[in-house]
């Protein structure tokens, strides 16, 4: 159960972030929940497939819920798999953005060494 609260509470974090310097659901929301969903449904296909092969094996915890929403796949995995998605999220849009305030503080700073 601490394994996801941790999960959640880290998703809160980045939904704050996300909504504070609107990078990626806040900004496009029907968008960024498309590609979340999308990048999500990626990664459980992928462990879907790995737990098929034998690659990825459960192993019971008491930090976990227990809660099996398939065979060898844990209810946490599924938050952890959107919370990798939307982290990823963050740091490529966050990274834009602070390019983009870089090339205008850039842009300013040239325009006025031009003037003098």
């Amino acid at each position: 159960m601490i394994y996801l609260g941790i999960l959640l509470g880290l998703l809160g974090c980045m939904a704050l972030l996300d909504a504070k310097w609107k990078l990626f659901v806040f900004r496009h929301p029907l968008r960024g929940l498309a590609v979340l969903g999308l990048g999500t449904g990626f990664f459980v296909f992928w462990d879907v497939l790995a737990i098929g092969q034998g690659i990825f094996l459960h192993e019971p915890s008491k930090l976990m819920t227990g809660i099996m929403v398939g065979e060898q796949f844990p209810l946490e995995e599924v938050f952890f798999l959107v919370f990798l998605c939307y982290c990823a999220m963050i740091l490529v849009t966050g990274a834009q953005a602070l390019n983009q305030v870089r090339a205008r503080r850039c842009r300013a700073s040239s325009e006025l060494r031009g003037r003098r």
